[in-house]
């Protein structure tokens, strides 16, 4: 009875947040500051630095700018670390075509934009820069998963879905003051198979593994995000966790 009833209770909100399912908006500055400035303000002022994981996304942050300043570059998330390791700013280790950059053995950590393409700069250069705003709510109050997915849907919408790379990087950005080192995300494991919760399609997987894990313990039928591994794992249901809402 009581599964019977959780099955209910999730499929009567399926496909509700499918139809609105904006993770946030970015937004263009024109106040040169340095990669590290620019990430400061971001990070006090909307949620982190921008990212952009489609040629889609790349070409909406350059209809933010008027024509004329289209050349000019502008910081985004992007920059390597001390083990020359690409990563996005409060996100996780970036997945790009390296042939993107434009000067890509220039030996600079910080990565600005323009209408050509992306150039790898002296991370002490001044450059107007996109800030990503999340629409997003990290919830962080330790509850079950179905306490959170209740909680989510009497004061938000539901909780969030992972539907690709770019809403990966975006959650993450937004967890990143969780109190916990897995956040709940709306991921079910039920009559066989995983889903979102919302109806989202599930052939994106944000694991270390091709595919979702089949058949996995009975008390570990629920999905969580780690922080650390910026991974999806599946979790005992009843553990307490922070989340994240629409």
């Amino acid at each position: 009875m009581k599964k019977s009833a959780l099955i209910f209770l999730i499929l009567t909100a399926l496909f509700e947040v499918a139809l609105c399912g904006l993770y946030g908006n970015d937004i263009y500055f024109t106040k040169p500051k340095t990669w590290s400035e620019a990430r400061k303000y971001c990070r006090e002022h909307h949620t982190d630095l921008s990212s952009i994981t489609t040629k889609d996304e790349n070409q909406k942050l350059l209809d933010k700018r008027n024509t004329n300043s289209k050349a000019l570059p502008a910081w985004i998330g992007l920059y390597s670390d001390a083990n020359d390791t690409w990563k996005w700013s409060g996100g996780k280790k970036a997945l790009f075509n390296r042939s993107r950059l434009m000067n890509p053995n220039d030996r600079n950590r910080c990565v600005a934009q323009n209408e050509e393409g992306w150039w790898k700069k002296d991370c002490e250069d001044e450059f107007n820069f996109y800030c990503f705003q999340s629409k997003l709510v990290l919830v962080k109050e330790n509850k079950t998963w179905e306490e959170a997915m209740e909680q989510c849907r009497q004061q938000h919408t539901d909780l969030v879905s992972l539907r690709g790379e770019s809403a990966l990087i975006k959650t993450l950005q937004t967890c990143r003051e969780a109190q916990t080192d897995h956040v709940w995300i709306g991921l079910r494991y039920l009559a066989g198979n995983w889903l979102w919760v919302n109806g989202d399609d599930m052939r994106y997987y944000a694991r270390s593994q091709e595919k979702a894990p089949q058949c996995p313990a009975k008390s570990r039928h629920c999905g969580a995000l780690s922080l650390e591994g910026q991974l999806w794992d599946s979790r005992d249901c009843e553990e307490k966790l922070n989340f994240v809402c629409y």
